[in-house]
């Protein structure tokens, strides 16, 4: 009994002192109280942080975008992104696209959409909680969080396509 107690210790220390697992701590960590200021924002809009990284993404392309590539870029399931953007829809800051032959569909913002991200969504609290950073600073995290991200999609799967699709 005691070897045992003694091997969970042992363990118990090891993972205490893992520095990947308290990497991955402190970015959870990060994540959810950046995404709490964020969210705190965005509530006198009445937006939420998926609807605002909807209008993000559309406000950076020049091109009406699928909603495979808006479920692709938010890393949410494909039917989430579908409600989403019927929600969004219905509030009149997207507006769907069938184009002739194609069965995808595709997204692209309205007028009031385009307003409401430029005019009132200020990303005031981002700014806020990165102007910490110096340029050096912010151009390494970048770097780092790119490299994280990047090894965990291929890990997953993500960007994987088969040789024999075109």
């Amino acid at each position: 009994m005691k070897k045992v107690q003694n091997e969970i210790e042992n363990i118990s220390t090891s993972k205490k002192n893992d520095l990947d697992i308290n990497l991955y701590i402190l970015l959870d960590q990060t994540d959810s109280i950046v995404t709490n200021a964020v969210e705190l924002e965005m509530k006198h809009l009445k937006m939420t942080q998926p609807q605002v990284r909807v209008l993000t993404m559309l406000s950076r392309e020049d091109r009406p975008v699928t909603l495979e590539e808006l479920a692709n870029w938010t890393l949410k399931e494909f039917n989430s992104v579908s409600t989403l953007i019927n929600r969004m829809e219905t509030k009149g800051l997207v507006r769907k696209i069938k184009k002739n032959g194609d069965l995808k569909t595709y997204i692209t913002l309205t007028e009031k959409g385009s307003d409401l991200y430029h005019k009132q969504v200020t990303e005031r609290s981002i700014h806020l909680i990165f102007d910490n950073l110096s340029s050096v600073e912010k151009k390494q995290l970048d770097s780092i969080l790119k490299k994280v991200r990047d090894t965990t999609r291929d890990l997953l799967g993500l960007d994987y396509r088969p040789p024999f699709l075109p």
